[in-house]
């Protein structure tokens, strides 16, 4: 791995070629490095010269004074390649160009592409992009576009996308759902810098625990897999590939300019890697949750705890396709909930506790079971019943169990909460649970979450 890449998430002075006064990158970049405190640090060109939010405009990237060792380009397509050779001139070797228009773009795009290639071998420039934004450090405050400010926090979470506007969603759609991001990057047509490059720089990145990585095309396959395999054996690679079908291939052509491939192939490559593929944006949402809040199962027996007993058995249908176990509980367990249960309670696996005023109890004991792994309590009440009775959350702990405290009590196994119902329900679960417990809205997509970490589990500590 080359350890300068780090230039692109830590430099020491950045250079916006094509800044400008009216909207777009080349306004707002600035007004962004500004309030995440890099103003300072900011270098700003345009051939006009001027002034733009308070600081010099520079004429010519010649003209910019030091220290600076990364490039962000936002001028039109056709000046790129000129672009690239005034920065290649300057001695700045690591540039991110966030224009637009090449290979994803036809044949006179194609042709760009060719030879904006041929400067960047001419002076062994280091290239993120074209057609990207860039790159988020939260850890430093760095960020090459806008992000929403209540997505500044850092997290334990990486996202690597080939889209520029998958990752800038992503990091919106986190911060909704309380996940952090350490860093996320992303790639456009990968003139240069493709996602073997960026999976090794996280691989070493200590902040970073899971990496999330929406690929279009692999731009050196058999690199791929050898990086995957380094790489999973450390941390989990949650995985959304595009281009399934030959519809879904031409418009990932359209769309980076990416060779989609076949996707058994694909299928072939995570499996044997050890990374773990999502099958849809909900899937992937879904795995990030768990695996950037649970810890990895022992093993793959859940225990299912419900005031439904159509929602434990959807709950039950998808464990057993997905390879988990839901087996009866201890002895030790059934007779704790039993000396309490109604005579109509059916103390099983899953557990279903209907409306006996069982569940914080019954959930203690499921929890404390050795023979149960990781917990899935599904909470459904309708919420006119709901309205009238939970008016505290003194009165909702009553009923569900003080959920937070029992997670506490068996660190080591993955805990998640379902909630079928009303959002309000939703959302008061979710503060009483904590940041630490994600709470989902589908039982299956719950399990096929807690699913994907025993796969994980299975794949990189077989020996375990």
């Amino acid at each position: 791995m080359n350890d300068k890449l780090q230039t692109f998430l830590n430099p020491q002075g950045i250079v916006l070629v094509g800044a400008r006064s009216s909207v777009g990158f080349g306004y707002s970049i600035p007004i962004t490095l500004k309030k995440r405190g890099w103003g300072d640090k900011l270098f700003m060109v345009n051939p006009k010269g001027g002034e733009l939010h308070g600081k010099t405009v520079y004429r010519k990237v010649a003209d910019v004074p030091d220290p600076v060792d990364l490039a962000i380009v936002v001028v039109p397509a056709v000046h790129v390649p000129t672009t690239l050779a005034d920065i290649g001139e300057r001695g700045i070797r690591y540039v991110i160009i966030e224009t637009a228009g090449f290979g994803e773009a036809g044949e006179a795009g194609i042709k760009l592409q060719e030879e904006i290639n041929q400067v960047v071998l001419r002076y062994q420039l280091r290239v993120i992009g074209p057609n990207c934004i860039g790159v988020v450090n939260n850890n430093n405050g760095f960020c090459s576009a806008e992000i929403m400010e209540e997505a500044y926090p850092p997290g334990n979470i990486s996202i690597i996308a080939q889209s520029g506007v998958f990752g800038n969603i992503l990091l919106d759609k986190f911060c909704l759902l309380n996940l952090k991001v350490s860093k996320a990057v992303t790639l456009g047509n990968r003139i240069d810098i493709n996602e073997c490059d960026m999976l090794e720089l996280l691989h070493q990145d200590p902040e970073t625990e899971v990496i999330v990585l929406y690929l279009e095309g692999a731009a050196d396959g058999k690199r791929l897999k050898e990086t995957l395999k380094a790489v999973t054996a450390d941390k989990p690679v949650l995985v959304l590939k595009s281009g399934r079908t030959e519809s879904g291939k031409r418009a990932t052509a359209s769309h980076t300019g990416s060779l989609s491939g076949s996707d058994s192939t694909y299928n072939g490559l995570f499996r044997q890697t050890g990374a773990i593929r999502a099958e849809s944006l909900a899937e992937l949402i879904a795995m990030t949750q768990v695996f950037s809040t649970q810890p990895l199962p022992t093993g793959n027996r859940l225990g299912i705890i419900t005031g439904s007993g159509s929602m434990g058995a959807l709950a039950t249908d998808e464990a057993v396709t997905c390879g988990l176990e839901v087996p009866l509980p201890s002895q030790e367990t059934i007779e704790k909930v039993r000396a309490e249960a109604p005579d109509w309670m059916n103390v099983k696996n899953p557990l279903d506790v209907g409306p006996s005023g069982l569940f914080g109890r019954a959930l203690e004991a499921m929890t404390s079971d050795p023979k149960i792994d990781m917990l899935l309590p599904i909470i459904t009440i309708p919420y006119a019943v709901y309205r009238e009775i939970i008016t505290t959350p003194a009165i909702a702990t009553l009923i569900y169990g003080e959920m937070r405290k029992i997670r506490e009590s068996a660190p080591e196994k993955p805990f998640i909460v379902c909630v079928v119902g009303h959002d309000q329900v939703k959302a008061d679960i979710e503060l009483m649970v904590g940041e630490s417990v994600p709470v989902f809205e589908s039982p299956e997509i719950a399990v096929k979450a807690l699913s994907a970490l025993w796969s994980y589990r299975q794949r990189s500590h077989p020996a375990d």
